[in-house]
């Protein structure tokens, strides 16, 4: 009975996310060409499947060789063993500084935890109080409310500000919300960005560094998706990587396997600090979401499988190819997508199929593509964007795939209402 809970339990007897609710929805009547041909093909949730049989064929063939040891079997550090942390941070390492070496990451800059989302939610609880906020380059990923409000009771302020980060509307927004309420502590954003595709500039990011530093801001970095990055004019550029000396502890990054690696299903993030306070707060933290030292194990020596690089490059290859195809299908019925450098998805205009320019005539767009074409891909406004029509698209999936959902899309552009071009 809700009487008999806290107010904070109360508080948590609500639905999942919309991302979450529409994905479990739909898990077990999903899509299959032979077994349920009117299945829901889900377009909603950000994951890799593309190199599928690849990955599975490396993990089977590292789990043959590697080692189970005694330690394998008992508690380790919940905050990632000293193994595990140290591979992470010679991989990430060239992910974030390339052939630099004036900057080291080591093994006690890392803390892990049950995926990226983890993550992010104990930097928030380290960072802010209750009623404190961020600002968040819009359109942001939506999952960035459920990590740092729901627990952690920290506030995303939407700043839209260009895929330049426009330095002058982050101080206007700033100014306008600075003191209401709980204080503002700092800039969350990712690179590429979630949900539009876009790898920021270091002149970009600059100007984030720049902002955070005149106001005593902290800086997180989510770089997921550091590793897609499929356009082969792009470039990351991770921000620890520009950031000078004096700002080097206030400045964090968050990763995890789920995107780069194609394992979601495997719960593992982490995040990067050279703020040893910090961390040690974050370490306390992951006593409630180790990994198991099994997974830790493995990853381990998938990191350092001399066969990693060729499958992420594939990853890439496949993505850019995927990107491709769903841009050019969504063009023939009359929907243009942002240009997208990096990620698994595509920020796509559907304006022209809604019957007025408004967020509710969005919903109703979407319930008609959801449950009357089972195709499931998520409303912009749940990005905080700031105009109606545009949806996150997430096209990684078998090319089959894709056909079925675009030949099922088409459908709009067949319908006998008339194409508001």
């Amino acid at each position: 009975m809700r009487d008999s809970l806290s107010v904070r339990g109360r508080a948590l007897v609500r639905d999942m996310s919309p991302l979450m609710q529409a994905h479990y929805s739909i898990q077990d009547i999903q899509y299959d060409e032979k077994v349920r041909p009117d299945g829901y093909i889900n377009m909603g949730t950000a994951e890799t499947h593309l190199i599928n049989q690849e990955i599975i064929d490396l993990l089977n063939k590292i789990s043959g060789r590697m080692e189970i040891r005694p330690q394998h079997l008992h508690y380790d550090y919940f905050y990632g063993s000293v193994e595990f942390r140290t591979a992470i941070a010679n991989h990430w390492q060239h992910t974030i500084f390339g052939e630099d070496t004036k900057r080291q990451i080591m093994a006690d800059n890392i803390s892990i935890g049950s995926g990226c989302s983890l993550a992010l939610e104990m930097l928030a609880t380290m960072l802010g109080d209750y009623g404190d906020a961020v600002l968040v380059p819009a359109p942001y990923y939506s999952g960035f409310i459920d990590d740092f409000t729901d627990r952690a009771g920290v506030k995303l302020i939407p700043v839209h500000c260009g895929t330049d980060l426009n330095k002058e509307v982050f101080e206007k927004v700033y100014q306008e919300n600075q003191g209401k309420d709980g204080k503002i502590i700092g800039v969350l954003f990712s690179s590429p960005n979630n949900p539009i595709g876009t790898v920021y500039k270091p002149e970009d990011v600059q100007n984030i560094i720049s902002f955070c530093m005149e106001h005593q801001l902290e800086i997180i970095s989510d770089e997921i998706y550091a590793e897609t990055i499929h356009d082969p004019a792009a470039k990351h550029v991770s921000t620890l990587a520009l950031v000078p000396d004096e700002y080097l502890e206030h400045t964090h990054i968050t990763s995890s396997f789920a995107k780069d690696f194609a394992l979601s299903g495997f719960r593992t993030g982490f995040a990067i600090s050279f703020n040893k306070d910090l961390l040690t707060g974050m370490h306390n933290l992951a006593y409630y979401s180790g990994v198991s030292t099994h997974t830790q194990a493995l990853l381990t020596e998938l990191l350092k499988a001399p066969e990693l690089p060729a499958l992420l490059d594939l990853n890439r290859a496949e993505l850019h190819k995927g990107y491709l195809k769903i841009r050019e299908a969504l063009k023939d019925i009359g929907v243009e997508v942002y240009p997208a450098q990096g990620g698994i998805f595509v920020f796509a205009d559907f304006s022209p199929y809604m019957e007025e320019q408004t967020f509710e005539a969005e919903m109703t767009l979407w319930e008609e593509i959801y449950k009357g074409l089972r195709v499931n891909i998520s409303p912009g406004q749940i990005f905080a964007a700031d105009k109606p029509g545009w949806f996150r698209v997430c096209y990684a999936h078998a090319p089959s795939v894709v056909d079925e959902a675009c030949r099922r899309l088409r459908s709009l552009k067949d319908s006998n209402r008339e194409l508001k071009l």
